[in-house]
């Protein structure tokens, strides 16, 4: 069934998040945090996908739009012809999936149709950058002639780069002034990677126009006494000025596999810390999801200590390690009420998305207002008992909850989950949401002087609220598997990685789950290989390690792994080669 939700319920949701929640710096942002799309849209124009339904940072276009929590006003507007009270809202959202962009547009105009004979309609007008530098336009439109036609979808970029759809919302027919329209949605993908970009974590630099022409069939003069045109853009109306569309949301990261025991005092001075994977969780960066900024008091106060953590992962045996390192300069309680700075961490069973009420808490956070006084760790009463433990490091010049001492120096954390309580086993993702906050300038010797900050980040979602969020947005961690690598012999020409045998491998009833990789290596260097998926994200770890010359087998186990292509890369000193494996059922 088709399924387009109710727009006045989402423009009274704007208008009632605007009216309570500060809006600085939530209008014309520099650049939009864009999320990872849990699987590919289909590009029907029906919005029906639940990733669209997400909290995440979007755009509202439109003569009286509103700024409010995660909406964003636009930069400019005009009206092309005529003064009107028009009040059309477009809401455009951005996702992407790998190198595959998203756009989704929702709009509740009452006129829909073409800017009277004239080449342009109702609908999206957009450039966007190659990764070279050169700009493309992108048109989602209702530019057609005729009684009620479709959406038009143009390029002047490479063909097959993209494409687009509408659906027409019962009561709307395109070009037909004699009713009153019920709006559209539509829906258009770019395929980055014919643009030339091949990082799925990229700045893509873009302009974006709504257009807005009402009143008009499509053989009326576009500049006669009847009709109306209203438009809006972010960045610039014909492409001069561009915005960012930075690709981020990093959906799994691999925790490294170590045999050490982690040393749990907070410092992460283990050498696996070194080889870790991570993800950057703080405003602005590409592996997190998004996060939230709001100054308390002064309306003019500025968040000038925009803290960034690093968020490392490994593992031995379901023992999942966590590590942050945060470069806070304010490590401080929020005084007003209970939120400080520190880890936020959401844990799931395994297969389980919990509800509200049995939602898992695990903290490790800066509670104690005392000054001085370290992180407190704590779990909700959800957590299995001995679920997971943590500690706190602080480094010298850091004097927590005061603002007399100068700058702090940070602070890192250490967490392990003991994951098999939550029922996962090593080869498994694990679900969970990393929040980290950062509350500047709260203690109580600040809050008087009204600059106090609030702004918690996040890698997945803040809430995991199944009311407030509608959808979870939980990311995943691999607990990486085993693998076998054995050093075959000595006799080495070059570097070489060979294909892996058997290809394609198999996997259930009869088949083997597990294929070989074999390379060469002339001299001692320091080695990874790692296989990826088809867009991009790490699976696992087969070596990380130095290893003399010679020559290796690899065994990667792929039995919990879903059928498709994949990749392995060999790095080896500044040799890097990739090949690709297939997986059957």
């Amino acid at each position: 069934m088709k399924n387009h939700y109710g727009f006045m319920f989402m423009f009274g949701l704007v208008i009632a998040l605007a009216l309570n929640i500060n809006a600085q710096n939530h209008g014309d942002p520099a650049y939009l945090q864009i999320v990872s799309a849990e699987n590919p849209v289909t590009i029907d124009g029906v919005l029906d996908e639940s990733d669209w339904l997400k909290r995440y940072d979007y755009l509202v276009f439109g003569q009286y739009a509103l700024a409010g929590d995660v909406t964003y006003t636009v930069t400019d507007s005009a009206h092309v012809k005529g003064e009107t009270t028009d009040s059309t809202l477009t809401f455009v959202k951005i996702i992407h999936y790998g190198l595959d962009l998203y756009i989704s547009l929702q709009s509740n105009d009452q006129s829909v149709g073409k800017f009277g004979n004239s080449w342009e309609g109702d609908g999206l007008f957009m450039k966007i950058k190659s990764a070279s530098g050169i700009p493309y336009e992108y048109k989602l439109f209702f530019n057609q002639a005729g009684v009620d036609p479709d959406i038009a979808f143009e390029t002047n970029g490479p063909e097959g780069s993209g494409e687009g759809a509408a659906f027409k919302n019962p009561g709307t027919i395109v070009n037909d002034i004699s009713q009153v329209d019920d709006g559209y949605t539509a829906e258009m993908v770019i395929h980055l990677d014919m643009l030339g970009y091949t990082d799925p974590y990229a700045d893509v630099e873009a302009a974006m126009v709504i257009f807005d022409p009402d009143g008009y069939t499509d053989d009326m003069d576009p500049w006669g006494d009847a009709g109306s045109y209203f438009k809006s853009w972010w960045g610039s109306e014909w492409g001069s000025e561009f915005r960012i569309l930075r690709l981020s949301d990093k959906p799994m990261v691999v925790a490294n596999k170590t045999d050490d025991v982690l040393d749990l005092d907070g410092e992460l001075t283990e050498p696996f810390w070194s080889e870790a994977e991570s993800i950057e969780v703080g405003k602005g960066s590409h592996s997190g999801t998004g996060g939230y900024y709001m100054q308390w008091n002064s309306p003019t106060n500025v968040y000038d200590d925009q803290s960034m953590a690093t968020v490392k992962f490994a593992h031995n045996g379901t023992d999942l390690y966590i590590g942050v390192e945060s470069d806070d300069a304010s490590v401080c309680k929020w005084s007003p009420g209970w939120e400080a700075d520190g880890l936020f961490l959401w844990m799931t069973n395994k297969g389980e998305i919990p509800d509200a009420g049995s939602r898992m808490e695990i903290k490790n956070m800066f509670f104690d207002a005392t000054e001085g006084a370290k992180a407190v760790f704590e779990m909700n009463g959800n957590v299995p008992s001995g679920g997971a433990e943590g500690a706190c490091y602080l480094p010298e010049g850091t004097v927590t909850h005061t603002e007399t001492n100068g700058p702090d120096a940070g602070y890192s954390l250490e967490v392990v989950v003991h994951t098999d309580m939550f029922g996962y086993e090593v080869g498994d993702e694990v679900s969970l949401s990393v929040v980290i906050w950062d509350l500047d300038y709260a203690s109580a010797d600040a809050w008087t002087d009204s600059t106090s900050d609030y702004a918690p980040n996040w890698w997945g979602s803040q809430w995991v609220d199944p009311t407030f969020e509608k959808y979870h947005m939980y990311r995943k961690v691999l607990l990486s598997f085993a693998s076998d690598v054995e050093e075959i012999g000595t006799t080495v020409s070059g570097y070489k990685l060979k294909q892996n045998y058997p290809n394609p491998f198999s996997k259930g009833s009869g088949g083997n789950s597990t294929t070989k990789i074999s390379y060469s290596i002339p001299s001692k260097e320091y080695v990874t290989l790692k296989i990826y998926d088809a867009i991009g994200r790490e699976i696992s770890t087969l070596v990380n390690q130095e290893q003399n010359r010679g020559v290796y087998e690899a065994t990667f186990d792929a039995s919990r792994l879903s059928s498709g292509v994949y990749f392995y890369t060999l790095k080896a000193g500044n040799y890097v080669q990739t090949k690709k494996m297939m997986l059957l059922k």
